[in-house]
């Protein structure tokens, strides 16, 4: 338990301290500004001559479970007292970084950024390099956008589930109907994303997130929501037709997140399904990052994983902290993320 909390503050960490070299950028306040807050050059967290695990060991020691709870919501708080600004987890970059969510933004400073085509579009020229560069490229505007205060360094893409049925809405978002071409688009992309210059595995470029996990496919069907859609599959299908695309994301794209599903699979909500989060994702892929719970899903417990940042309300009530086993666990992984950059 105390490893997974250790691995959810690293995560947040590696994002914080991603660029501890830079004060204030146009009135952007960053982690680590020594010139404002000459306290925090005897911080561990914020030297980079030590390894990423010991800065967020060092952090997670000196943060209060308040404050390690805080960090673990989609609108994270501010720690002042430790001059960690407030975070803003949720930014989009599909095809391009676009200002859909919360942590970006454009300005006269960056008024817009490459649009790219949507990557259904992209996919159909089977140029699997194409897709690895693509992703390249956005994550060096994303990288240029953070550094002026505009964006964030987690990013809710690439979305890679199957397209079977023209009339789902979101299709275009996706690669396409076929698992093997979608698999390999994944793993592509999220490279582009999130591989520094210098292929060092331990850094991040920008942290991708590969979603929805698993089957969904349906929007406002004939009464049928994304929140109440029960996907019915064999078990062949769903490794033959689904998993797949999932697979590679983790195994060769070695993806910082995994964004679990609105829906169901055989009457088990995704976000709340042992089988699939600890069983299948943590435990034959491997996965070394977060799970991150969909925008506006509805709250479903899940007593096997920590999971990233949500939009749920922050737990402030001494009961509610005391049946939070997890928070320390949580962190780390946050934090090891936030200080891979």
């Amino acid at each position: 338990m105390a490893n997974k909390v250790l691995v959810l503050l690293c995560v947040l960490v590696t994002t914080l301290l991603s660029c501890c070299d830079v004060s204030v950028v146009r009135g952007q306040t960053f982690a680590c500004d020594v010139g404002k807050s000459p306290a925090v050059a005897g911080y561990g967290f914020c030297d980079k001559s030590l390894g990423v695990e010991a800065r967020v060991k060092d952090l997670v020691g000196r943060l209060t479970l308040q404050e390690k709870i805080g960090n673990l919501v989609n609108s994270a708080g501010d720690v002042s007292r430790l001059g960690i600004p407030r975070y803003e987890w949720w930014s989009e970059a599909l095809h391009g970084v676009s200002n859909v969510g919360l942590g970006t933004r454009f300005s006269n400073v960056v008024p817009g950024a490459t649009s790219f085509p949507m990557p259904i579009l992209t996919a159909a020229s089977f140029n699997t390099s194409l897709f690895e560069v693509i992703g390249r490229v956005v994550s060096t505007e994303a990288g240029a956008m953070y550094n002026v205060g505009l964006a964030g360094l987690t990013y809710w893409s690439p979305n890679i589930n199957i397209f079977r049925d023209p009339r789902w809405g979101r299709g275009l978002e996706t690669p396409g109907e076929d698992p093997v071409l979608t698999s390999k688009y994944a793993a592509g992309y999220v490279k582009g994303l999130q591989q520094t210059d210098g292929g060092d595995p331990n850094k991040l470029k920008v942290a991708a997130c590969c979603k929805h996990y698993t089957a969904y496919d349906v929007d406002k069907w004939k009464g049928i929501q994304r929140y109440t859609f029960n996907a019915v599959l064999t078990k062949q299908d769903l490794e033959d037709t689904f998993q797949p695309p999932f697979k590679s994301c983790v195994i060769d794209g070695n993806v910082a997140s995994v964004m679990c599903s609105y829906n169901k699979v055989n009457g088990k909500p995704t976000c709340a399904d042992p089988d699939l989060l600890k069983g299948v994702v943590r435990g034959e892929w491997k996965l070394n990052g977060l799970h991150q719970p969909p925008l506006a899903a509805k709250p479903t417990p899940n007593p096997t994983q920590p999971q990233a940042p949500r939009q749920t309300p922050t737990p402030t009530q001494p009961q509610a902290l005391r049946q939070t086993p997890t928070p320390t666990t949580q962190a780390v992984t946050v934090f090891t993320l936030k200080l891979k950059r």
